[in-house]
């Protein structure tokens, strides 16, 4: 692999967690309110520096891809997530998984959420009579835009079938679908540009096109469609109403702001502007600054932003890993570097009789 996508990839993953962070600043408030420093419980529950459950959540999904070798497993990843909720990352001195909403919650409490995760996931959905659509599936989904990224079709399912382990609804599966693709098509075109004598400049409005009808094979409805094509090309942020009341969690706001963000130039100014609007600050930060980080490259992020990030060096020790895994994606199952399930000195008890099983 090129040294300039490993940048791509470093600035994706380093991208997510360093808007992530940012944005907790603002997080679940007006954008009137955004603009004075308010200190509160919620956000005195994180150290400075440390980025949320969104990129947590991802970081689950690259564990869960390193142990099963690259493969897609669900449950697998179920596991994890319910692990996290009780404990977090142990190893970074949590004491549990903080900032789970509401319909992941009640969905990772089900008794048979590890074993069936998706039927669960859309029981709950059905429940909603099919109404619930937040974004708590598309603000993990910048890793997939990595994995298999030289495979479209690949990217697109691994998305889906992640999306649909807690969120049913077809809008947070096109969320991940178009947020994934995008940045797996940004690859694609540096690859493309290493072949060339005279590099071509990235054409954002293609990135988008094509993310946006790899996103409509997962909708059904026109109205769906429409609207989808409205927040993928929403050029003001004002429009996307992101701190608008009962509706900051929807998925498509997150989306948009993912989509806005890959149309500026400046990572800095875009996610201060982005944050200052309110709303899920974090969570579309989060999605904000993968797929601004994977257009302009880690230098375009503030070094101080970056070197700022509380667990740094483990996080990079994930991404050095996930690195090796994408080159070893050619080679038979067999022959691809086996990765410990987590990192920590002590592992639960369960974990323990899950790896005795498996050897």
């Amino acid at each position: 692999m090129d040294n300039t996508i490993k940048d791509q990839f470093r600035a994706t993953i380093l991208g997510q967690c360093v808007g992530d962070a940012i944005g907790l600043l603002t997080e679940f408030l007006t954008k009137d309110e955004a603009k004075k420093k308010v200190p509160d419980f919620h956000r005195s529950r994180w150290s400075e520096g440390d980025w949320t459950d969104d990129s947590d959540h991802m970081i689950l999904i690259l564990q869960s891809l390193l142990y099963c070798k690259g493969q897609v497993n669900v449950c697998d990843f179920a596991f994890r997530i319910k692990r996290w909720m009780k404990n977090g990352f142990p190893e970074l001195g949590d004491l549990g998984g903080m900032g789970i909403g509401a319909t992941t919650h009640a969905i990772l409490n089900h008794p048979n959420f590890i074993l069936e995760p998706q039927k669960i996931a859309n029981e709950c959905w059905e429940r909603s009579q099919r109404n619930i659509a937040p974004n708590g599936a598309v603000m993990r989904t910048s890793i997939l835009g990595l994995h298999q990224w030289e495979d479209l079709e690949a990217v697109r399912k691994n998305a889906i079938e992640i999306s649909k382990t807690t969120h049913a609804d077809p809008r947070c599966r096109a969320s991940c679908v178009a947020v994934s693709c995008a940045i797996a098509l940004m690859l694609r075109h540096t690859q493309t540009n290493l072949s060339r004598n005279k590099p071509v400049a990235l054409n954002v409005e293609d990135i988008v096109q094509e993310a946006y009808n790899q996103a409509c094979l997962v909708l059904e409805k026109v109205e769906q469609k429409t609207e989808l094509h409205f927040y993928m090309n929403c050029r003001k942020l004002k429009k996307l109403q992101l701190s608008e009341h009962g509706k900051i969690g929807y998925t498509y706001k997150c989306l948009g702001s993912g989509f806005w963000a890959l149309r500026q130039e400046n990572f800095q100014k875009a996610i201060i502007k982005l944050v200052m609007e309110g709303g899920d600050a974090d969570t579309n930060a989060a999605v904000a600054g993968a797929m601004l980080g994977c257009k302009l490259g880690l230098t375009a992020m503030p070094e101080s932003w970056v070197t700022g990030l509380k667990h740094k060096d483990w996080l990079v020790g994930y991404i050095d890993r996930f690195l090796k895994l994408q080159e070893e994606m050619k080679l038979p199952l067999d022959e691809r570097t086996s990765h410990d399930d987590l990192d920590c000195k002590v592992l639960e008890d369960s974990d323990k009789r899950r790896k005795e099983k498996q050897l």
